[in-house]
């Protein structure tokens, strides 16, 4: 298999999404030089203070009862947001399960592997699934689960209602956006949830979804996502 992917690879060689740079065969679909230039957090606890903060100034009534996480700070039209974007929407699903890892790794780090009992990736409407094939969110959530060995949960919520990007929306337009887009499936809802999404902007979507899973009986729902935008 090893001898074959090589072959494979010497002929149709990759390229990392971030620089354009040739990747060697071992590679995990980016090179050590992008992910070296993005704007990493400190430490795990910066991360998650620049994130309630956000929620608190977002939504005072409404904040994040758990911890959150976050790898990077996004900027536009930097490295990071190529790798995003190659990973949301050109079919570079690998990459979820890499940034999945470094968040798995980052949160185990700092002992955050024991405030919740499964993990929950924010999910897609099925038109969008069926458009990119995968949802990212679900990918990243599915490596995150495996490194810190939890229950991987992609059944507790439903994005009901079909929406347009939150790209280019204010915080107003994305609340509107995601009004009533996602309901509780019925099952079972654990009263403690890591809730994964790929990048933070407002806090919209995640707000959505998390209110869905309190209306169930979550009662600490910490997040983990790869950047943060807001």
């Amino acid at each position: 298999m090893v001898m074959r992917d090589d072959i494979l690879h010497l002929f149709y060689p990759c390229v990392c999404p971030g620089c354009g740079s040739q990747l060697y065969a071992d590679a995990e679909g980016i090179c050590p030089e992008c992910i070296s230039a993005f704007d990493a957090f400190g430490d795990a606890d910066a991360s998650g203070y620049a994130i309630m903060e956000l929620f608190r100034r977002n939504y005072p009534d409404d904040t994040l009862s758990g911890k959150a996480w976050a790898l990077y700070r996004f900027h536009k039209n930097d490295r990071l947001q190529r790798v995003i974007h190659a990973m949301k929407y050109e079919g570079v699903s690998s990459l979820g399960k890499v940034f999945g890892r470094f968040l798995g790794e980052m949160i185990a780090g700092c002992g955050g592997d024991d405030l919740y009992s499964c993990v929950v990736p924010v999910p897609l409407h099925r038109l969008k699934v069926f458009d990119r094939t995968y949802n990212q969110s679900e990918i990243i959530a599915r490596s995150v689960a495996s490194v810190l060995r939890k229950d991987f949960r992609n059944d507790l919520v439903v994005r009901k209602k079909y929406t347009r990007s939150q790209a280019g929306l204010s915080l107003q337009e994305r609340l509107r956006n995601v009004r009533d887009a996602f309901e509780p499936s019925g099952r079972a809802v654990p009263k403690s949830i890591l809730l994964v999404d790929d990048v933070l902007t407002t806090g919209a979507t995640v707000s959505a979804v998390k209110n869905a899973l309190e209306s169930e009986g979550a009662e600490h729902i910490s997040l983990a996502t790869i950047a943060l935008a807001g």
